[in-house]
């Protein structure tokens, strides 16, 4: 089944699950604080400040991944305002080189081309699509978005700060607050057919559907990468006992369990019951400050929905996605962090 056929035929139906190459079995509140009266930019040029503290991660009312509701603590740190435009991707790729596409796919779906070399280059040029320059870049594979942050001097932002860049400390379910989206807040709702390249939006559109901290286009354009490995159990340290299903889980995720124990703490998220409810396997549980996933997997976790979404609730702050991170399509994209002490 090629890209092609799910673009042209499967898109209207919404095909979002259909490239997944390999099919997963789904198997506290915060402290209130106040918003930021307004955006504060970080030290680094085009990113904004997001302050430490604690906020509530997750929705108990979503979708299995997205559960439990439970208090998390990051460090402050600093958030690209928009994702990364098809220019500047293009820029990375000209001085990194894309070896066997492996950080991105120059087809035609992309907003980054191949140009025809000169006889002075050296490999492969890339520049953004005529008119696309200030577009997503697209097509983007995990590895890509990790080699590209890295190489501005950034790194990708953990899934928890992520989240907090784009809900804050007020549980908000869209990163402008409770109303629906709707074409003034969000790109989502597209079908190719009918707009081709336009089912994208401009990396800084939609001010009216900033994030509490300034962030643009946290809800629908493309879908962003987030550094961690993806796991079902959103809090594992917040129900230890309640999980059945942990030996599926680790199958799932090529996770070796860990040679069974008797002691554990009850709440401490450090063991469970098996399936058969007998001995107990140390779990890959995230501390409750600064949390950044499971130590191994074998997806990565994406994050905010995208264009080709058609549920409001496909871009809410707390829906989960996840790909194999070298899978790439026309929705996957992504935007950098660093750590920050404030502002300059």
């Amino acid at each position: 089944m090629t890209l092609k056929f799910l673009l042209e035929y499967i898109a209207p139906v919404n095909w979002k699950w259909a490239f997944v190459s390999t099919i997963v079995v789904a198997v506290g509140t915060g402290c209130a604080a106040q918003q930021p009266a307004a955006p504060q930019a970080a030290g680094e040029p085009g990113m904004l400040l997001v302050r430490g503290g604690r906020f509530t991660m997750g929705r108990d009312e979503g979708e299995i991944n997205e559960r439990p509701a439970h208090t998390v603590e990051v460090d402050t740190f600093a958030m690209d305002r928009t994702e990364v435009s098809a220019a500047d991707f293009a820029e990375f790729l000209n001085a990194a080189g894309n070896a066997g596409n492996t950080y991105f796919t120059p087809d035609a779906y992309a907003t980054v081309v191949a140009v025809p070399a000169r006889e002075e280059d050296q490999g492969t040029r890339f520049s953004a699509r005529p008119g696309y320059e200030r577009y997503p870049a697209n097509n983007v594979s995990w590895m890509g978005a990790d080699a590209y942050c890295r190489w501005r001097g950034k790194r990708l932002p953990t899934e928890a700060e992520w989240e907090k860049a784009a809900r804050g400390t007020d549980e908000r379910r869209f990163p402008w607050g409770k109303r629906d989206p709707g074409d003034q807040l969000a790109q989502f709702e597209q079908v190719w057919q009918e707009k081709r390249f336009d089912v994208l939006s401009p990396v800084d559109a939609f001010p009216e559907g900033a994030s509490p901290y300034g962030a643009l286009n946290m809800a629908g354009n493309v879908l962003e990468w987030v550094s961690d490995w993806y796991r079902q159990n959103l809090c594992d340290f917040c129900n230890p006992d309640g999980e059945v299903n942990l030996g599926l889980i680790l199958q799932l995720t090529r996770q070796e369990p860990a040679p069974p124990h008797t002691a554990a703490t009850a709440g401490d998220g450090s063991a469970a019951e098996d399936a058969q409810g007998g001995s107990r396997e140390k779990r890959q549980v995230p501390p409750r400050n600064n949390p950044g996933g499971p130590s191994t997997g074998s997806f990565k976790v994406l994050r905010g929905g995208s264009w080709l979404d058609r549920e409001k609730d496909d871009v809410a702050t707390t829906r989960r996605f996840w790909l194999d991170p070298s899978q790439r399509f026309p929705h996957t994209g992504f935007r950098c962090s660093k750590e920050s002490s404030g502002p300059p």
